[in-house]
């Protein structure tokens, strides 16, 4: 995926290694990366009045990887609400850090194909990396569909990351416990924006799944804790987080590239 693509890669992942070893999240993401959990997300905007052609040109460059027989994967979704409305994303995901000295395709090919069909109608854009957090996470089944989800993006204070790493934890063993909800994905920004930073992403099926739980999220607390335990969790996340935004995104499966998919 050309166009936002990050020149001196080894410097930079050298800079994110040494981040991540001063991180007090270190040893969880250290853990995971072997596991293959990077992911690697572009986000740019259509020039205004241009987003046809954007996406005419998208679909151009995937029909590039899948000519190059590109091996990653690339997802594209757009923002629905919130102040990032209209804002594209494509994102690769399930790498291991190592990976990005290879990439699927030629990085300057890459690059001189975006340029010829995306970058004429698109507006600067920003590369961010993550790591996806399976512990804490509920991934819906493979094979389903879910073309809508819920992203909320929490800024925690300085400092706080791992109680809110614990915080999480026992959320996620109350709703299993419970059966609470649906499906969720947790990851943390390492490089690309303001830390610390989590992202918690809720898949739905349709709009219809957007409605409340009929448990709210501090009763199904309670009914696994009980109440002391449940407020305890509940001020802990007030103290942590600085900041929560919200937005619907939905999946653009027509812009995305998926390995050994047959164009209609």
């Amino acid at each position: 995926m050309g166009g936002l693509t990050m020149r001196r890669r080894g410097v930079l992942l050298a800079l994110v290694s040494v981040a991540l070893l001063v991180s007090p999240f270190a040893g969880p993401v250290a853990t995971q990366e072997e596991e293959g959990t990077i992911g690697l997300v572009y986000f740019v905007r259509a020039k205004p009045g241009m987003e046809a052609q954007f996406e005419e040109g998208t679909k151009k460059h995937m029909e590039w990887h899948r000519q190059q027989n590109d091996t990653w994967t690339w997802a594209a979704w757009v923002t629905m609400s919130g102040e990032n409305t209209g804002r594209y994303a494509f994102g690769s995901f399930g790498h291991h850090w190592a990976d990005f000295d290879n990439l699927g395709v030629s990085e300057e090919e890459d690059e001189a194909n975006y340029q010829a069909t995306m970058a004429p109608y698109a507006e600067s854009g920003v590369a961010q990396y993550y790591a996806y957090l399976p512990q804490v996470s509920r991934p819906a089944p493979a094979g389903e569909s879910y073309p809508l989800s819920v992203v909320l993006v929490f800024e925690l204070r300085t400092g706080t990351e791992g109680k809110f790493i614990n915080n999480i934890t026992k959320v996620h063993k109350a709703i299993e416990k419970t059966n609470w909800g649906g499906y969720h994905a947790w990851y943390v920004l390492v490089n690309g924006g303001r830390q610390p930073m989590f992202v918690l992403v809720l898949p739905q099926k349709n709009w219809a799944d957007m409605a409340p739980q009929e448990t709210s999220f501090e009763a199904m607390l309670e009914e696994a804790f009980g109440r002391q335990e449940a407020e305890s969790i509940l001020r802990s996340f007030n103290h942590t987080i600085k900041s929560e935004t919200s937005s619907i995104v939905r999946d653009r499966p027509d812009l995305s590239y998926v390995p050994g998919a047959t164009t209609e």
